[in-house]
């Protein structure tokens, strides 16, 4: 019987690991992924890609679409502003060994060919996007990177973590109202949110790398971020305190973690008028470009 129950454990432990590497497997992709997929949708074949291969990427109009669609997939256009978040975008180009400065470059390229393009032209301004990159950047990566989560799908992933870890009435409430940080039934339910997510590993800790990814905020990079959750890794050994004392202590004020709790809080509940509007994420900040050259 113990080693029935042994082999169970086992399994379960089995499924488990599977099921959330079957979660996180759509996630990564590569930049060849994402244009072949394009290609199939716009019906543009083989031959045309590899003229484009080969040309360095016309200004055609079937190109402009196919960067357009390819920004889209990978996750890496702004809809609102119409332009890309360099920091997902970025991964998908291989640094310049020759030009040190090739992200002020890069930078300069689309101050000038981008910004001056109308909002409206939004297939201009992807192909111009991707020229800026393509051109002094010192090309395109064939590694698969990890894609970010569309906001309706963190929203999404709340909701169901709301929804797996039981909550009260009145936690949702609290939550949809912005609060929750003292609230007893909310680590269980951040637990389930970052796991689920992949942004965060029992053995591994959090992954500050998928984070920047997904939100762009260049402090979940520097160096006191991550010297904070060693301190609060090393003064806590069980989950899922270990967990919610590093995005309370260490990144809550870099996480637009308030919008997304109270957006998944609000969607269980049914969206009612007691839920107040989620306020607006911090900034999307870009890369600063005037590091010297070493």
């Amino acid at each position: 019987m113990k080693g029935y129950l042994v082999t169970l454990v086992s399994v379960l432990a089995l499924q488990s690991s599977l099921a959330l590497k079957n979660l996180e497997e759509p996630r990564w992709k590569s930049f060849q992924d994402a244009e072949l997929e394009c290609a199939k949708y716009l019906f543009i074949t083989n031959k045309t890609l590899q003229r484009y291969h080969i040309s360095g990427y016309p200004n055609e109009p079937s190109d402009q679409k196919l960067m357009h669609c390819i920004f889209i997939y990978l996750h890496a256009w702004d809809k609102v502003r119409q332009e890309a978040k360099d920091y997902v975008l970025s991964q998908f180009f291989i640094p310049s060994t020759t030009d040190c400065q090739y992200k002020l470059h890069t930078q300069e390229c689309l101050d000038q060919n981008v910004a001056s393009l109308n909002i409206s032209d939004t297939l201009g301004r992807a192909y111009q996007t991707f020229q800026c990159y393509y051109q002094n950047y010192a090309g395109i990566s064939d590694e698969v990177k990890w894609i970010p989560y569309d906001f309706s799908e963190i929203r999404q992933t709340v909701a169901d973590c709301l929804r797996i870890v039981p909550q009260t009435p009145e936690s949702l409430l609290e939550y949809c109202q912005g609060n929750f940080t003292h609230n007893p039934d909310y680590p269980q339910a951040a637990y389930c949110i970052t796991v689920r997510s992949g942004f965060y590993n029992k053995s591994t800790g959090i992954d500050l790398e998928k984070l920047y990814v997904q939100y762009g905020t260049n402090a979940l990079l520097h160096d006191h971020t991550k010297a904070c959750i060693a301190g609060v890794a090393d003064q806590y050994c069980k989950e899922p305190d270990r967990l919610i004392h590093i995005v309370l202590d260490c990144l809550r004020n870099y996480l637009p973690i308030v919008r997304d709790i109270s957006a998944g809080a609000s969607d269980v509940l049914g969206n009612p008028s007691e839920c107040v509007v989620p306020p607006s994420p911090p900034p999307q900040t870009q890369p600063c470009y005037n590091t010297p050259c070493v």
